[in-house]
């Protein structure tokens, strides 16, 4: 199977997990790694996003009370891109995978706040220290869904958290739900590496 087909493929399956949850209610769902039993309604699937620090930009905040250095500091507004891969491409701890390489099957940006000083972060007392919003992109802003939380680790694999699902297009249309980020480690970007794991409720429901 070619590079173009395996993608699509992997595409494919992320939306007959969608599908199925947003249609259909019932019945069992792979995408990614992706397992339920459909009881509630529900199907879940994962990826993995290699974040691209070569994005990144920031506004910085001059800090609370005026006259702290900067850090970044709270408040500090950032954008960021990645890309996804099917979940298990994106390999865990300190590794040398390239945002840019082949195996992509969409792009993720984020957009976010920092709720804590950078330093804090880096100095450990703070493992939470990001409020997103997430959007991922399967091919086009047709085929698009939406999720906002905390984050945390800057990389320290193991880190965490939960999020909201605000939403989608295309197949994502009506989606709601819930979704775990954990972080797996850092790229050779020094970004992290992450992996989302959806589940999504039948809009019925």
């Amino acid at each position: 199977m070619n590079h173009k087909k395996a993608m699509w493929k992997s595409v494919a399956l992320i939306v007959v997990a969608s599908a199925v949850a947003l249609q259909l209610g019932t019945g069992r769902a792979q995408a990614g790694r992706a397992d339920d039993d459909g009881s509630d309604g529900s199907a879940t699937f994962a990826v993995d996003v290699a974040v691209d620090l070569r994005t990144f930009a920031a506004i910085p905040s001059t800090g609370n009370p005026p006259g702290e250095p900067l850090g970044p500091n709270r408040g500090t507004t950032f954008i960021v891109n990645g890309k996804i891969f099917p979940a298990g491409d994106v390999p865990s701890g300190a590794a040398s995978n390239d945002p840019s390489q082949a195996g992509s099957i969409g792009d993720w940006v984020c957009r976010g706040i920092l709720t804590s000083d950078l330093a804090s972060q880096l100095a450990g007392v703070d493992k939470i220290g990001f409020d997103t919003t997430q959007m991922l992109i399967f091919g086009s802003d047709r085929r698009a869904i939406w999720s906002e939380g905390l984050e945390g680790g800057l990389g320290e694999a193991g880190v965490t958290t939960h999020r909201i699902v605000l939403g989608g297009t295309g197949t994502f249309f009506g989606a709601s739900g819930e979704v775990v980020q954990e972080s797996l480690g850092t790229n050779m970007t020094g970004a992290p590496n992450i992996r989302l794991t959806f589940r999504l409720r039948n809009s019925a429901n």
